[in-house]
């Protein structure tokens, strides 16, 4: 009786410790249509769990010269320090052109590289993530 208790003990702890992975989620544009001039704010969750990722940025691949840092500090647009959602507040540009718009994001590491994750084919890819947003025509 003993060693079944344990046994169940030791399986309620081990499935209780399943490790996340490394993953970049839920990218996206606050509010995700706007017209041009107007405030949002950028943000993306990264789950860390081995504190690899030490910066973040979002760049707009139609105007690839646009690359913003977000940060966790609850500072900027951040709502939560540490929670694990990169966030950065940003105004559209007043001449931005009506249309769809993605902003890439990407994760560095304390050296400046770009972190990478491995791939279900064992092969290795860049954390990144995508969200779309839409500069709306105001007359």
């Amino acid at each position: 009786m003993k060693k079944t208790g344990l046994i169940l003990m030791v399986l309620v702890v081990s499935a209780g410790c399943a490790q996340q992975q490394l993953a970049m989620m839920d990218a996206k544009s606050e509010p995700a249509k706007f017209p041009a001039g107007a405030a949002t704010i950028v943000s993306v969750r990264v789950v860390d769990p081995e504190g690899v990722v030490a910066k973040v940025t979002a760049t707009v691949r139609e105007y690839t010269p646009m690359v913003l840092d977000l940060n966790d500090g609850g500072e900027d647009g951040d709502k939560v320090a540490g929670d694990g959602v990169w966030s950065v507040g940003f105004d559209v540009p007043g001449e931005a052109d009506a249309g769809e718009y993605h902003w890439d994001f990407e994760a560095f590491d304390a050296n400046g590289d770009p972190v990478k994750v491995a791939t279900d084919e064992g092969d290795e890819e860049l954390l990144t993530a995508e969200a779309v947003v839409e500069v709306l025509y105001e007359p």
